[in-house]
């Protein structure tokens, strides 16, 4: 009774068919019966058919993978100016296709790690120290007597009004006084006009 393949259920002559000479029939039956006898082993679970962990030359089995059997594909990174990241392990052959991580700061940045604790901001706030919690508080300037303060965006104009005429000492060098120390200075609407 003419050769059979199992898998295809074909016998030579069908083989011959599709097949030029005796030498690939035969390479077929190999192939065929190589997988046949593949598909009737009870194999467990985990394992792969290669051939020997030393990497050495000889029939494939069915083993368990070693390290050996895994590219040696690295996991790297790239920091952020305030965000670092450290590969534990063994990253250089952590994975089967190289990949790396670029690591940002998203959010708001916690008081604890040195952020304000503030998101939003009106024209002229500031941020200002406050022993409760340890925090930063907004606040604005607040005026006063013949003081003006105007918030605008990015900027605080202060303007003072309403002076007249002052007298201001000026102090020598050597730290003695005479009548000519004494000058009188004019300021008009927080703008000086004239020293006499």
């Amino acid at each position: 009774m003419a050769t059979q393949s199992r898998k295809l259920n074909l016998t030579r002559d069908q083989l011959a068919v599709f097949l030029g000479d005796q030498q690939q029939i035969r390479q077929f039956e190999l192939l065929f019966a190589t997988l046949n006898e593949i598909a009737n082993q009870n194999v467990t679970a985990g394992q792969v058919y290669a051939g020997p962990e030393s990497g050495g030359a000889a029939p494939p089995v069915f083993r368990a993978l070693v390290q050996s059997d895994i590219p040696a594909e690295a996991l790297t990174k790239t920091d952020d100016t305030n965000v670092t990241l450290t590969l534990g392990g063994d990253p250089a052959n952590a994975l089967l296709a190289a990949v790396s991580l670029t690591l940002a700061w998203a959010g708001q940045l916690s008081v604890l790690r040195g952020g304000t604790g503030q998101t939003t901001y009106t024209d002229g706030q500031l941020l200002i120290g406050n022993t409760t919690g340890n925090t930063l508080t907004k606040a604005t300037l607040t005026q006063g007597a013949n003081i003006t303060i105007t918030n605008s965006a990015g900027a605080i104009t202060i303007a003072v009004s309403g002076l007249g005429t002052m007298a201001f000492k000026n102090i020598g060098a050597s730290g003695s006084f005479t009548t000519t120390d004494f000058k009188t200075v004019t300021v008009v609407d927080g703008i000086i006009t004239s020293i006499v």
